[in-house]
């Protein structure tokens, strides 16, 4: 469990964490999303105590605070961060790192073994870190975090530089983690996959942390309240927003509208549908509001 109270740290006049204050639990994945510079990986670096927040705390298990040296190094047993690729020894193999992490968190030795099966990294792992790609450093890096095994994992753009298939791949090991009972926080740009596996997803706006659900109601449901429509003229807008007054018309810096309903409407959906064809628009489909939608919304 981590719990933010009241957190909030300025750089000079910018306050980029404006009071905070949150709660997350074991056995679930928190999606952070926003652009560069808003607060994302500053929060994580307070959540590790790498940066000290101006006032506020944050508290674990047994009411675990950052109050001196010593309860930072039970706290550290309990939290971790991913390794960023220019913390890596280029000396050294891949295998040689895992053994490392190993080793400072005193976790079983034979994760080693199973997380370079789950990761497919047999055939490099034995090589020198300084001949890896973009892609096998990440893997790497993020092979460092789970043999460590602690009960809470932060993570700083885990796909960075990775493949479709490898995505996936990380993406299942994390929901086993999840699965496992560890608490798992993303700051990610990966929208879509990010959507896919987050329990809860939360935007930084004005130094705050605000949830998805605050933002458009009902977003992490399931409910088929929209039609997402491209290249929609301002005169089939108008025409929509009259023929259905409460229908929500929202334009985004793509060129694609949504056309949504308050609530689950199917018959009113199928109107819209017969009434965009007779209008001769066929490029649209039916859906929910998406994470890249919002984004949309929120910051464009």
């Amino acid at each position: 469990m981590i719990e933010l109270q009241n957190i909030q740290l300025s750089f000079g006049e910018k306050k980029v964490l404006n009071d905070i204050s949150e709660t997350f639990q074991q056995g679930e994945i928190i999606g952070l999303v926003a652009p560069n510079g808003t607060g994302k990986s500053t929060l994580m670096n307070v959540m590790m105590n790498y940066a000290a927040p101006n006032s506020g705390k944050v508290l674990f298990k047994n009411g675990l605070t950052y109050s001196s040296k010593a309860n930072e190094v039970k706290i550290h047993q309990l939290i971790s961060m991913m390794p960023d690729q220019s913390d890596l020894y280029n000396h050294l193999s891949g295998r040689d790192h895992l053994k490392i992490y190993c080793t400072m968190w005193k976790s079983d030795p034979k994760l080693i073994d199973t997380t370079i099966e789950a990761l497919n990294m047999g055939h490099y792992v034995n090589k020198k870190a300084g001949t890896y790609s973009l892609g096998m450093r990440q893997r790497l890096c993020f092979a460092m975090q789970i043999v460590a095994n602690t009960e809470i994992m932060l993570m700083d753009e885990v796909m960075n530089g990775l493949d479709p298939i490898n995505v996936e791949i990380i993406s299942g090991v994390l929901m086993e983690k999840k699965a496992e009972g560890k608490m798992i926080i993303i700051a990610s740009h990966l929208l879509d996959n990010l959507e896919k596996y987050a329990d809860r997803i939360f935007l930084f706006k004005d130094g705050k942390l605000i949830g998805v659900d605050d933002i458009v109601e009902g977003f992490s449901g399931s409910t088929m309240t929209t039609v997402r429509v491209r290249n929609m003229s301002d005169d089939m807008k108008a025409t929509f927003q009259t023929s259905y007054p409460k229908l929500k018309v929202q334009t985004l810096v793509n060129d694609m509208t949504l056309l949504t309903l308050d609530k689950k409407d199917a018959e009113t959906l199928g109107e819209m549908a017969i009434h965009l064809a007779e209008l001769g628009i066929n490029d649209f489909t039916f859906g929910k509001v998406t994470l890249n939608d919002l984004y949309a919304m929120y910051y464009g």
